[in-house]
């Protein structure tokens, strides 16, 4: 039993030692600090290192189903899964044309009188058609974007929201074609 107070005793000593300080000034004037005590050294109080612990983030990932989901939405349906399939998460596409390809996925079906929102750099998308996963939007130009889409009820509130795609698209330039190009082929300078 002593020998196990001694360890914790060793153990907690360098911790409460490194909360001391000791400053001083040599001969050529040199400021000097120090764990330990030095001849001429006063001590410096150290205060505790500011710390923050932000609050705790509610524990949904991706595919499990959130609050409105768990509770239901009011016919019975609860759903399981609602996310953008098509663009993948940080992909590039190039010379699409401003046509976007979208693809959704939804687990179950859309309920009786709930609908597709889909929202594209944080504004409503109104061309989406009703109740279709794939489906194609205009005037996606060169860029970084966001897509999201979401389910609502008949009073236009949002029963489940899919998390955020963020995906890019290039356009190939017709002033310098060689730039184009990712990876130069054989022969190529």
């Amino acid at each position: 039993m002593r020998w196990i107070l001694m360890v914790l005793l060793f153990v907690s000593w360098p911790a409460a030692a490194a909360e001391e300080m000791w400053r001083w000034v040599d001969e050529e004037g040199v400021v000097h600090y120090s764990d330990r005590p030095h001849p001429g050294a006063e001590r410096v109080v150290l205060e505790s290192a500011q710390s923050y612990k932000p609050p705790a983030l509610p524990s949904r990932t991706a595919g499990q189903p959130g609050e409105a989901e768990a509770e239901g939405n009011g016919d019975g349906t609860a759903y399981t899964e609602l996310r953008v399939v098509s663009p993948e998460p940080e992909e590039t596409l190039w010379n699409i044309g401003g046509e976007l390809e979208v693809q959704l996925s939804i687990s179950p079906g859309l309920a009786q009188g709930h609908r597709l929102r889909v929202y594209l750099d944080g504004s409503r998308v109104e061309e989406a058609p009703e109740g279709r996963t794939r489906f194609t939007l205009g005037e996606v130009f060169r860029g970084e974007h966001t897509l999201r889409a979401a389910v609502v009820d008949q009073d236009g509130q949002e029963v489940v929201s899919s998390d955020p795609v963020v995906f890019y698209v290039q356009q190939a330039s017709l002033q310098n074609p060689s730039s184009n190009r990712a990876f130069p082929g054989p022969g190529s300078n």
